[in-house]
């Protein structure tokens, strides 16, 4: 019998051999059939923790021995959170791939399929060679989504973001080799790093933290590290969008867990890096306000809601990492919903710019719903997962900060009435209200309801993972 948690990577590896051989129009099912899959051995998997307990769900069949390196998987809590929340963005964008990709189908479901089940490798990996070598297929994928299906610019957004990630892979290795060797005896299993890690020198804790600060910060992204992020958003089609916001960004949110986890020296410097965060909500909030493009505007939103996570994670206790990780989930659901309307809003008006359409609620009120909730969800309005993760995360920032733990919900202020403009604006301001071009797909409302669903699933009953 194949173990459940390969059995999760293997299946959208698996499906890319009858997308190579069915025509195009079945290669958008075959990804949705894959995607579906994963998402219900992701829910067996919630519901086996929650109803087992410890130990965590695992897998490890050996590799290259020589080296103590093996291919393992553990569905530990943080990986159970963030798998779930993969499984959810993906099957959602696989219900509207068809709609919004309409050239070269087979290789975008490849590449699809292959971008997502190395996301889920990266969250289940106990192995920081393993995790390296999801985390840069997952990169490499998303080039190619932006490079090839991206907007009118896709080129220079697509190479930009290469760039960007190529630095952060190539901080990440150093730092991981530089743990390897530290290490005694060597390994690259996280649990028996974390086991030994306080007998690193300081000095090489040092180095290695700051090597990994700035691979996350890239990645999350952080100021002065993310104009990469607005660009590759602006012109990725919508599911990439989808999931380089609600899945890859949170490569670095929980690369950022890792860190406090693996490295004790990392405490020591948490009220730094928690500076770094809080600057970077406020900041990013701060610019959200003057965007013209419906799709940068949700991306600095997106920038900000990361920054909160990583003030969780930095407070380096038990409800911060929990509010930082519940967080992630929040985000991934929400800012998925939200550029799916961007983009349906795109398909259907033909202009991303804020000024030039109006009264969406006449033409379309089911997507005009969608969109407010989608930001009460961002907001953390109580029965959504927003509201959950604000609490936690928050109660841990002061316990760790004191009462400058509140700090960064003058972010969380900003952006909320930054989206409550674009609502008025875009969506409920029917005076002058312009005339659509194209109508909605149903596939696109499916995939809003379902994200819908989830948000408020997770709000009502957080305690299936906290």
């Amino acid at each position: 019998m194949i173990p459940i948690l390969f059995l999760m990577i293997l299946v959208p590896f698996l499906a890319v051999i009858p997308v190579l051989i069915l025509e195009k129009k079945h290669s958008y099912i075959v990804a949705f059939i894959a995607s579906l899959l994963v998402f219900l051995i992701s829910a067996y998997c919630l519901y086996y923790s929650y109803t087992n307990g410890p130990p965590a769900l695992s897998f490890t069949n050996f590799y290259i021995p020589a080296l103590n390196i093996n291919f393992s998987l553990v569905l530990t809590q943080p990986a159970l959170i963030l798998t779930v929340m993969t499984a959810i963005v993906f099957l959602a964008a696989s219900m509207i791939g068809k709609y919004f990709i309409k050239d070269e189908g087979k290789l975008y479901n490849i590449i699809f399929l292959i971008a997502l089940g190395s996301s889920v490798g990266v969250f289940m990996a106990s192995n920081l060679f393993i995790f390296y070598v999801f985390w840069e297929l997952a990169e490499v994928m998303m080039f190619f989504i932006i490079f090839i299906y991206g907007g009118y610019n896709r080129r220079y957004s697509a190479i930009k973001f290469l760039i960007y990630s190529v630095f952060s892979s190539l901080l990440l290795l150093i730092a991981i080799l530089l743990i390897y060797n530290a290490t005694t005896p060597h390994t690259f299993d996280i649990a028996t790093i974390v086991q030994y890690s306080s007998s690193i020198s300081p000095h090489t804790q040092l180095l290695i933290m700051v090597l990994l600060l700035l691979s996350f910060m890239i990645k999350m992204p952080v100021f002065p590290l993310h104009s990469w992020l607005p660009d590759a958003h602006t012109e990725a089609p919508t599911p990439g969008s989808m999931i380089l916001a609600g899945v890859l960004l949170k490569f670095g949110g929980y690369g950022l867990y890792l860190m406090f986890l693996i490295l004790p020296i990392a405490t020591t410097y948490a009220h730094y890096i928690f500076i770094i965060f809080l600057f970077s909500a406020i900041y990013s909030a701060y610019v959200c306000m003057s965007q013209t493009n419906i799709k940068r505007l949700i991306a600095y939103t997106s920038i900000t809601d990361m920054a909160i996570v990583g003030v969780g994670i930095s407070a380096a206790n038990v409800l911060g990492y929990n509010g930082g990780l519940y967080m992630m989930l929040s985000h991934g659901i929400a800012i998925s919903l939200l550029f799916l309307i961007a983009g349906t809003l795109d398909e259907v008006y033909s202009t991303l710019e804020i000024s030039k359409i109006r009264g969406v609620i006449k033409n379309f009120a089911g997507l005009s719903y969608l969109f407010i909730i989608g930001v009460f969800a961002t907001l953390g309005i109580p029965l959504t997962i927003g509201f959950i993760a604000d609490i936690t995360l928050f109660i841990g920032a002061i316990t760790a900060f004191g009462v400058l733990g509140v700090a960064p919900l003058l972010g969380i202020l900003i952006m909320g009435a930054t989206l409550f403009w674009v609502i008025e604006r875009v969506f409920m301001n029917t005076s002058k209200a312009v005339e659509p071009y194209n109508s909605v797909s149903n596939y696109v409302m499916g995939a809003g309801i379902f994200l819908i669903c989830a948000a408020v699933f997770f709000g009502i009953f957080p305690f299936l993972f906290i």
